[in-house]
C-alpha cells in the first residue's frame, strides 16, 4: 500500500539564506564591525545584556553605541571552558567556538545556553575551512543537545563587490590560484520560551 504523501506541516522547515555585505574587507572568520553593530541590534534591544565570549573588543563599541549592557568572557588558555558568568538572562550571546567536534562544544554551548533568557540568541562565527570536518554543522549538532533552536544561517561577506563581483584580497597569498574565502559564517540559535523564541 502507498504511502500517503506528507503535508506541508510534516516536511522540514527550510531556512532561508542571508548574505550581509561589507563596505569594509575583513578577514574571513572574523566579524567585521560594520557586522558586529547589525548583529546587535537585529538580535538584542535596548537595556539587553550583551555577552562576547573571545571578543577582540569589537563588540564594546557597538553595544555601548546600541545601549546594550555588555560583559566579555574567556576561553582559559589551559582548558577551552568559558570562564565563569555571574550575570544570567542575556538577550544575546556572540561566540567564536572552537573547531571541535560535538561532543566537545556540547559543555561550553550548554553553559552559554543557561546563560541566555528565553528567547535570548546565541550567534556564533565561524571561519570557513576545508577538509572532513565542518565547524558550522558540528557546532549546530551541538546547539540542538543543549535545546537551543537553530533559526538561520548568515553569511557575511568579507571581500568587497565591484561591478557584481566579488574581489578577495590577494596580497601575501602564494596559492597559486587556489580560492581564497571570501565570508564569515554566522549561525543564529535561540533558547526557546519568551516573547521572541
Amino acid at each position: 500500500m502507498p504511502q500517503p504523501r506528507p503535508t506541508r506541516v510534516e516536511q522540514p522547515r527550510i531556512i532561508p539564506l542571508t548574505v550581509w555585505p561589507t563596505t569594509t574587507p575583513g578577514i574571513p572568520g572574523s566579524l567585521p564591525a560594520e557586522a558586529a553593530a547589525r548583529a546587535i541590534a537585529t538580535f538584542s534591544n535596548t537595556g539587553d545584556l550583551v555577552i562576547g565570549i573571545d571578543d577582540t573588543g569589537i563588540l564594546i563599541g557597538a553595544a555601548d553605541y546600541l545601549h546594550r549592557r555588555y560583559t566579555a568572557l574567556h576561553r582559559t588558555a589551559t582548558t577551552p571552558v568559558i570562564t565563569h558568568c555571574r550575570e544570567r538572562g542575556a538577550g544575546l550571546i556572540i561566540d567564536h567556538p572552537p573547531i571541535a567536534g560535538p561532543e566537545s562544544l556540547l559543555s561550553d554551548l550548554s553553559m552559554l545556553a543557561g546563560l541566555l533568557r528565553p528567547g535570548g540568541y546565541l550567534l556564533t562565527v565561524h571561519t570557513p575551512i576545508g577538509g572532513v570536518n565542518d565547524p558550522l554543522a558540528d557546532t549546530i549538532i551541538a546547539a540542538r543537545a543543549t535545546g537551543l533552536r537553530y533559526l538561520q544561517h548568515i553569511i557575511i561577506l568579507t571581500a568587497p563587490i565591484h561591478d557584481s563581483e566579488l574581489h578577495p584580497h590577494t596580497e601575501g597569498l602564494s596559492g597559486g590560484g587556489l580560492l581564497e574565502p571570501v565570508h564569515t559564517d554566522l549561525a543564529v540559535f535561540t533558547r526557546p520560551g519568551g516573547a521572541r523564541g
